[in-house]
């Protein structure tokens, strides 16, 4: 569902069908839907509209393309985080042994970076659930082995909590909440 998108460069926008599946899935509130949208999207430039097309016609415009180019630029940091080679030490085993470690280990960069990117793209509810337990298990983690890539890794879990921050912070003050009269 949501694999058939057309780009239309001269109307500046992506055009996704949806028909393979329910009406109510043809909305980026349901995260599928929102993940096959930034999948789309991750590789395009020059995107200022995004039509969801069922039976019924969905059109995301400016403030919908701001937070999803927000969301794909932080899917990016996502990436490029997951990027750092494990940093090991663990003097007493091979060198194999040393990366069968690493590569089983729930915090090696690439593993925890494309867990937390998988569920960014699903929305920032699981996002949100998902970097707690992260940062959580990452706290009582003790292997002494680990300790300058757990580090690292605090370090990256730091400088990326600052970003979503920041996400937040510039989503909130582009659109100012409107008045009621009473």
């Amino acid at each position: 569902m949501f694999s058939k998108a057309e780009v239309q460069p001269s109307r500046e926008r992506l055009v996704v069908d949806c028909k393979e599946g329910p009406e109510s899935a043809a909305d980026l509130r349901d995260p599928s839907c929102l993940a096959a949208v930034l999948g789309h999207l991750e590789g395009e430039f020059g995107i200022e509209n995004v039509i969801l097309s069922h039976y019924v016609e969905r059109q995301y415009g400016p403030s919908a393309m701001e937070a999803l180019r927000r969301i794909v630029e932080m899917a990016g940091l996502l990436s490029q985080l997951g990027t750092r080679p494990p940093a090991p030490n663990f003097p007493g085993l091979s060198r194999k042994q040393v990366a069968a470690k690493c590569a089983a280990c729930p915090f090696n960069p690439r593993t925890l970076f494309d867990r937390l990117r998988s569920s960014l793209k699903r929305g920032f509810e699981e996002f949100h659930t998902a970097f707690s337990e992260a940062t959580g298990e990452l706290h009582r983690y003790r292997e002494p082995g680990c300790k300058a890539c757990v580090s690292a890794t605090t370090n990256d879990l730091i400088y990326l909590f600052r970003s979503a921050t920041d996400f937040g912070e510039a989503t909130i003050r582009a659109s100012p909440p409107t008045e009621v009269s009473r």
